[in-house]
């Protein structure tokens, strides 16, 4: 074969599969033209056939009604071939005084649709029942003599029996390997184009959680980020309204410390975002988030009065500093178990700096060690605590401020009572490594959070 022939025969297969409507009427229209006219013009011209009841008109007239039914039924052979094979299996016996050459054909047709267009094993039982109905055909031909033409002239009742016997027989399993090697084909097809069709829906449900995700991650963040922004500046604020006529020194300097936690809130709010800009999702190498940075966001709040001490475990990769901070190298620890540690331990503080009662110290412990990363945030000064175990959001005093010696909070405000989602975006970021966090009362008197993340989590 040519690569012209084969290039003609693709696109007429694709124009075939492409109108299948099409393609059943033309079947059906070759069907009837090459069944039956041929035998309805052979048995017409047969002397014999004049000595049956019905005569020539009779069998032309079977004959019309044979195709007429078919062909109706072969057009919904794909919705429904099971059907079309009981009407062609009982044509033969309906039309039993005529010819039955053109039920053969139609019975073998239906078996074939029935192995394309429903189950294998339908079709080997339609082709068992069709081939009984033949052989039962086949028995009354040889007692009466109706039924089948005679094969040729002087052909014996047996010799017709047993010849279309055969050749049905013949004829149905070709019907059934051919339609079983079509049916094969397609069901192959359907399950492929079914797998891509689930495949395709995974992959939108997919898409839709991990939006869900992203926008929960950025939720947690802009959330951290402005808590903690807003809080320093609204007590740095109102500490500068507070001493702006006995100390202009520093009112300046907290005016200064504004501006310089507004930029770095900004850069965190840009590098936050920025992250949906990246192709791969993922944050910065530096992203001013990791556990070197908890230095400075201790040195923040001890800036606006709130006594932190931060002590830092990394074995090997920290140095002690004199004044509870540390040197720090976290190489080796994934950015995003820091961005927990570094969240959940400005969140902690945040509220500290909000809600609790005169601290006398702030305590921030972060361990490393071989199998977890451990962080812990404990003041005391915690306010009464509600029945749901979350710490109120009542009761500070600006007594507060002048215990600890800062002007600035001295003159904070207490927030309304509310439960925030401060508590429930850093159980979220624990839980999306894998982790746990506790809050809850510490000792006669304070308040703890306290985080534990695996270091084998990504």
């Amino acid at each position: 074969m040519t690569d012209g022939s084969a290039r003609a025969l693709d696109r007429a297969a694709s124009r075939w599969q492409r109108h299948p409507h099409t393609a059943d009427a033309l079947t059906t229209l070759s069907w009837v033209v090459l069944t039956a006219v041929p035998m309805f013009a052979a048995e017409s011209a047969d002397p014999a056939i004049a000595a049956r009841p019905v005569g020539p008109w009779g069998l032309g007239l079977g004959l019309v009604v044979v195709a007429i039914v078919a062909t109706t039924m072969m057009l919904f052979r794909r919705r429904n071939p099971v059907l079309l094979f009981l009407v062609s299996v009982t044509l033969p016996l309906v039309l039993l005084p005529f010819s039955l050459d053109v039920g053969a054909f139609a019975v073998a047709y239906a078996v074939f649709a029935i192995a394309v267009y429903d189950r294998m094993s339908r079709a080997w039982i339609a082709g068992a029942v069709a081939y009984g109905v033949t052989l039962a055909l086949s028995a009354v031909h040889l007692l009466t003599g109706f039924g089948f033409a005679p094969v040729n002239r002087s052909g014996s009742r047996l010799d017709t029996a047993l010849t279309w016997a055969a050749f049905d027989l013949l004829l149905l399993l070709v019907a059934l390997l051919w339609g079983q090697n079509a049916g094969n084909r397609r069901r192959y097809v359907a399950a492929l184009v079914e797998r891509a069709r689930i495949l395709e829906h995974e992959r939108d449900q997919e898409a839709q959680l991990a939006a869900l995700a992203e926008r929960s991650r950025i939720a947690r963040d802009v959330h951290d980020i402005v808590s903690h922004s807003l809080s320093v500046i609204v007590r740095l604020a109102d500490g500068t309204r507070a001493v702006f006529d006995a100390d202009p020194d520093r009112a300046r300097e907290a005016v200064g410390q504004i501006g310089g936690v507004a930029r770095s809130s900004l850069d965190e709010m840009r590098r936050a975002l920025g992250v949906l800009e990246r192709p791969n999702g993922q944050e910065s190498a530096r992203s001013g988030t990791g556990l070197e940075d908890l230095p400075r966001l201790a040195e923040v709040y001890r800036g606006i009065g709130l006594p932190v001490r931060l002590d830092l475990d990394l074995g090997r990769a920290e140095r002690d500093d004199p004044r509870g901070s540390a040197a720090v190298d976290a190489q080796g620890i994934p950015a995003g178990l820091q961005m927990t540690v570094f969240r959940v331990v400005q969140e902690s503080l945040t509220n500290a700096l909000r809600h609790a009662e005169a601290p006398t110290q702030v305590r921030v412990e972060v361990r490393v060690t071989a199998d977890e990363i451990q962080a812990e945030v404990r003041d005391d000064g915690a306010p009464p605590v509600t029945p749901e175990g979350v710490r109120s959001m009542q009761g500070a005093s600006p007594e507060r401020g002048r215990a600890s010696g800062s002007a600035v909070a001295a003159v904070a405000e207490a927030a309304p009572a509310r439960v925030g989602r401060g508590l429930l975006g850093m159980r979220e970021r624990a839980a999306l490594y894998g982790g746990t966090l506790d809050a809850g009362p510490s000792g006669a008197r304070g308040w703890a959070v306290r985080l534990a993340l695996p270091r084998s989590a990504s």
